[in-house]
């Protein structure tokens, strides 16, 4: 079958969009600056909330970030000797996103671990109503860097623990899109990512699922997670190659098919640096990532299809990851553990431009098995093998590009493995900090509102209510209630 390739120039990218339904504007949104910038759309031309994406959004991260419309870039061309050109942007391809918190645990930081400090009498209290202005800053260099490549580079600095900026998730891609017949569309990309799930255009996995933002002191980032939901960016580093497809057919281009692969590998070596520093360590008991590095490399898939009808566009898809962790992280060893991660996950989307409305409803499953190497020398697990099951559904609505709502569940269960996702370590005054099984079982609801005074200004105040914590229920002579991990967060995000 022949096919022509498309370079998807504005008019051509508009044109092929408009007909996509439900890819039409939708309602408020807050994304990078730099891409309004080259694209001269609004915010809400590719994203609900950031970072929802709508159908017009995910078209132009398949196309690898490279749309541009109002000021297209430079090309310089050698004047003597071979003639290698260079493409400069017209407009600033950097954005900072700015996000500060506040936040007040029912049972204080105490329950979490944190510091305490001692009243008159010897009774202990623990610092809480923290406030982290700022919590972090991004900064990001993202746009077209020629006609078919693009970027999207993520340097954050967190003022958790003793700071400091790393790359969160960021990748380099090329693509091209090729007209296979009138109503069928097939865009081909490459990139070179350090985070699983980056690449990926729907809200539903781990490194774009909801709740979206969580403060640094809250209790929800320390309910047990798998190693693909512990793997974002700086978090466990990582370096990936893959390669994605995605199939744009039918009557008005309503079928979407999309298929990712990737392999990565450590981006930081194996063991000891031989020139000073310390070596990569990824949290220990405290979180599941582990304290190992990967040996050899870890297969990750993706596969989604997509349907778009009216104003409502629906996904069903699966992503998997098979993972090799050495048990000695210092001096590694033949000795691995092995994390599998399968999912299975949905979107429904509901875009009303006329009144400015949105409506997106999101399902996300994964089923983890975990293989230890053997407990009795390595220390790092009560349990030789295990599994670790987490469900996270959640829905946003978004009134006239102004106020939201989310609301979301989450449920967590797995093998109790007392050694790998930590006991009744005592901190400040003996209140353990985890149950006394290991268990990693954690259920919890919450609500979320929020205002836009402006598209790159957010402030928004969340409630996390657990019926159980890390196997805890109902408070004991030696354990807190699950209650005392209830969480009140107001958030407030920034960008330029």
């Amino acid at each position: 079958m022949a096919f022509k390739i498309l370079s998807l120039e504005p008019k051509k990218f508009l044109a092929l969009t408009s007909v996509i339904g439900g890819m039409a504007m939708s309602a408020n949104a807050w994304a990078l600056p730099s891409f309004a910038r080259q694209t001269g759309w609004t915010c809400a031309t590719c994203h609900t909330s950031f970072p929802q994406l709508t159908p017009m959004g995910r078209m132009f991260k398949l196309m690898g970030f490279t749309t541009t419309n109002l000021q297209p870039q430079q090309e310089l061309k050698a004047k003597v000797g071979n003639e290698i050109r260079l493409f400069l942007p017209r407009v600033s391809q950097f954005s900072v996103f700015v996000q500060a918190s506040a936040t007040n645990v029912a049972g204080g930081q105490k329950v979490l671990g944190g510091p305490g400090a001692t009243r008159s009498g010897g009774s202990t209290v623990s610092s809480n109503n923290n406030i982290q202005a700022p919590q972090q800053v991004s900064l990001f260099y993202a746009g077209a860097l020629s006609t078919h490549v693009g970027d999207f580079m993520h340097l954050t600095y967190s003022g958790s623990g003793s700071g400091g900026f790393g790359f969160d998730d960021s990748a380099v891609v090329h693509t091209h899109a090729y007209s296979l017949a009138r109503n069928n569309t097939l865009i081909v990309g490459e990139d070179v990512n350090n985070t699983p799930t980056f690449m990926d255009v729907w809200n539903t996995s781990t490194d774009w699922n909801s709740p979206f933002y969580v403060s640094d002191y809250g209790a929800d980032g320390a309910v047990p997670t798998s190693f693909i939901g512990s793997s974002p960016g700086a978090a466990f580093p990582l370096i990936g190659v893959g390669a994605y497809v995605a199939d744009i057919f039918g009557a008005n281009r309503a079928n979407w098919l999309y298929f990712d692969f990737d392999v990565y590998h450590n981006s930081e070596g194996i063991g000891a640096p031989p020139n000073g520093g310390g070596s990569f360590n990824a949290g220990g008991t405290s979180s599941h990532v582990n304290t190992g590095q990967m040996q050899g490399n870890a297969p990750y898939i993706r596969l989604a299809y997509q349907h778009d009808w009216s104003r409502w566009n629906w996904e069903i898809g699966t992503y998997d990851m098979w993972t090799k962790l050495y048990a000695d992280p210092i001096a590694p060893s033949g000795a691995v553990n092995q994390f599998n991660d399968y999912d299975i996950d949905s979107q429904l989307q509901y875009l009303d431009i006329s009144d400015n409305n949105n409506l997106t409803l999101r399902l996300n499953y994964i089923h983890e098995t975990q293989k230890f190497a053997d407990p009795a020398v390595y220390g790092d697990s009560s349990v030789s093998s295990g599994n670790l099951n987490t469900l996270n559904l959640s829905a946003t609505y978004w009134w006239h590009d102004e106020w939201a709502a989310q609301g979301g569940f989450q449920n967590t269960t797995g093998t109790a493995n007392a050694l790998f996702w930590g006991t009744g370590a005592s901190n400040n005054g003996g209140v353990p900090l985890w149950s006394s099984n290991g268990s990693p079982n954690s259920t919890d609801e919450w609500v979320e509102a929020s205002y836009l005074p402006w598209w790159n200004m957010r402030f928004s105040v969340r409630y996390t209510l657990f019926n159980k914590f890390r196997g805890l229920t109902g408070a004991t002579a030696t354990t807190p209630s699950a209650s005392k991990f209830n969480t009140v967060e107001l958030l407030a995000w920034f960008s330029y």
